[in-house]
């Protein structure tokens, strides 16, 4: 299976043994298109692929497995992850195998929004990064902000405003903001 190195498809895999069938990357195909796909249940990727010749599309595989892949590719170019029934890493004449997860991936077809894309927003994920820290809170909330024009149309030209926000709980709004320029699409 050959992907982007500079892509980590089980970044978002679960981390909690009792959800085992998502704590490893499952492999799912829509038409001719090869994805390894990683959820924790509130998040989802879906990095594409390319399988090889004896590549099983389809099934789940552990998380070190792509770590090892990860791990060989830094140190050897041709390093190869194939998924056959089992993962298996080949680099520098050593092969390392990873057995199939049990159990059934959700279905991450379902969860894809079908409707047309109505807007864009890029941000600097570093950035956002650094204002939630700097209001230490769990999470932010992204103010998107209008013309004074027409009150429906998103200005371009105004930072976004960053509001501290919490994943569990309350958060104690104290007026705390941060304000981050969108990134440029043209």
């Amino acid at each position: 299976m050959k992907f982007d190195k500079r892509r980590d498809p089980a970044a978002c895999a679960a981390k909690d043994a009792s959800r085992y069938a998502v704590t490893g990357v499952a492999v799912v195909t829509q038409g001719d298109h090869t994805f390894l796909a990683a959820t924790d249940g509130k998040c989802l990727t879906l990095v594409r692929a390319h399988s090889e010749e004896g590549d099983d599309v389809g099934g789940i595989y552990p998380v070190a497995a792509f770590a090892a892949a990860r791990k060989a590719a830094k140190r050897k170019d041709d390093a190869t992850l194939a998924l056959n029934g089992a993962a298996s890493i080949e680099a520098d004449g050593v092969r390392t195998e990873f057995a199939k997860v049990d159990g059934t991936f959700p279905d991450v077809w379902s969860i894809v929004p079908k409707a047309p894309t109505v807007g864009v927003l890029r941000i600097d994920a570093e950035l956002l990064a650094r204002i939630q820290k700097a209001m230490g809170a769990s999470a932010v909330e992204i103010r998107v902000h209008a013309m004074a024009a027409n009150g429906c149309e998103v200005d371009p030209s105004l930072p976004l405003t960053i509001a501290p926000a919490a994943t569990k709980g309350t958060v104690d709004d104290d007026g705390s903001r941060g304000f981050l320029m969108p990134i440029r699409g043209d």
